[in-house]
Formats: C-alpha cells, sequence, structure tokens
C-alpha cells in the first residue's frame, strides 16, 4: 500500500511547481516553449475510409433493389473514390515530404 505522506509530498512538490511557473508568468518571464507535433491524417484512416467505401460499394450491389445499370454506377463509383483517396494520400505524403 502506498504511503500518504509520500503521496502528499509529491501533489504538493507538483502544487509548488505550477504555482513558481504562474509567478514568472506573471511577471512577464518568458514561459518554457511548448512544442506540438502537427496531427496528420494517418495510413491507418485512409484505408479505412477506403475499406468502408468498398463495403459500401459492394453491400449496395449485394442488397438493393436498383436496376443493373445504377448498381454498377454505385458499385464503380464507390470503389473509384477508395482509390483515389488512397493515391491522393500517397501524392499529399510524397508532396509533404518533398517540402522538408
Amino acid at each position: 500500500m502506498p504511503d500518504p505522506k509520500k503521496d502528499i509530498e509529491r501533489l504538493q512538490r507538483e502544487i509548488d511547481h505550477a504555482r513558481s511557473d504562474a509567478d514568472r508568468a506573471f511577471k512577464g518571464e518568458p514561459p518554457k516553449p511548448v512544442l506540438y507535433r502537427q496531427s496528420s491524417l494517418g495510413l491507418d484512416a485512409v484505408l479505412t475510409g477506403a475499406g468502408m467505401l468498398v463495403v459500401l460499394g459492394l453491400s449496395v450491389s449485394l442488397a438493393s433493389e436498383l436496376t443493373k445499370d445504377q448498381v454498377t454506377a454505385l458499385t464503380a463509383g464507390s470503389v473509384g473514390a477508395a482509390g483515389g483517396l488512397v493515391i491522393g494520400y500517397s501524392v499529399g505524403r510524397k508532396r509533404r515530404s518533398s517540402w522538408r
């Protein structure tokens, strides 16, 4: 079982550290820089979106009351959109890496 006195001392040190940071900020001292990593759309999200579009196209073609031409057009459109999503991600990633 953890020692409550040690927990209280640790919390008190954290509070004192935060208070000293706040005092420095109030006195006009520049704060410590905080670096944020730019979040970007990952490959897993792109592949998930592409997979959902393929499943959409296939499910509509299997359980639909549309005409044969409508089903073909919808399936081709969703599969084409999935391919476009993956290709667009690849092109964007290459361009982003060439800018650095």
